[in-house]
């Protein structure tokens, strides 16, 4: 039932006709803020022993490697900084890798990496370092200044995961995420507004899909803040009339590579 909604809910969002970036801007790499976007997401734990160093020197040569058969992505680090995590509940994993690419730049690379003899050498040093569970997940971007998001590499990235409501078509919550989009053209504090969508490898994600709001810095974070403390909780209550979500979680965002640098 799960996998039925998404199917819904992303078909429907790309038939909608609706202005995400002005002007005929693309992100690094090329992508479409207006087109679906592939993001792989690595879900990483280091192994006993082994250090961030040893993995980023790791990282480095895959960006190598990656230029090489021309199929880099975009890649961000996100360590957890505010987050649900307590003492009885503390995170299982160390930091989330994103990759993030049109779709056959994915499959390419995958194929790549599973069949060359230098990316199978890679694989087998990844694999020693760090488990890492890998998933698949669609992007729709839902409001963004495309040339701030290109050229700022040290954000805060808000993850806030969830469930569409019981009775609330995927048509009226597509019309709510542009509403929202155009309610708030310039932002507020915020560089960028997407939707992701879990789709290989997501049956036990947080909820059916996540909203992902990149701030510059945590100064933008807080004038965010300031206006929902100021009211803006309305808007949001508002919102959770179309779905149930989990709350907020911001976490350290650090671009790794960009395609071409």
């Amino acid at each position: 039932m799960k996998n039925c909604f998404l199917c819904t809910l992303i078909s429907v969002s790309l038939t909608v006709s609706f202005a995400k970036a002005d002007g005929h801007e693309t992100f690094t790499g090329g992508l479409d803020p207006n087109a679906p976007i592939n993001m792989q997401i690595n879900v990483c734990t280091l192994k006993p022993g082994k250090t961030q160093a040893q993995y980023d020197r790791l990282v480095n040569k895959y960006f190598e490697w990656a230029k090489k058969y021309d199929v880099e992505t975009t890649t961000a680090r996100q360590i957890p900084f505010l987050t649900h995590a307590n003492p009885d509940n503390p995170n299982n994993y160390d930091f989330i890798d994103l990759h993030v690419s049109d779709f056959e730049t994915a499959g390419k690379g995958w194929d790549l990496w599973m069949s060359t003899p230098d990316g199978q050498k890679l694989n087998e040093e990844w694999g020693s370092l760090a488990s890492c569970d890998v998933k698949m997940a669609a992007v729709e971007v839902q409001w963004a200044k495309v040339e701030e998001l290109n050229s700022d590499d040290d954000r805060i990235a808000v993850w806030n995961w969830c469930s569409k409501k019981e009775g609330v078509s995927s048509e009226q919550l597509i019309a709510k995420h542009e509403a929202i989009a155009t309610q708030y053209s310039d932002g507020i504090g915020n560089i960028g507004w997407a939707t992701v969508y879990p789709i290989i490898g997501g049956a036990n994600a947080p909820g059916d899909f996540a909203h992902i709001v990149v701030y510059p810095d945590m100064k933008g974070l807080m004038e965010n803040q300031e206006w929902f403390a100021g009211g803006g909780w309305k808007a949001r209550s508002d919102y959770y009339i179309y779905a149930d979500c989990r709350g907020s979680e911001a976490f350290v965002d650090t671009i790794l590579s960009r395609p071409g640098s």
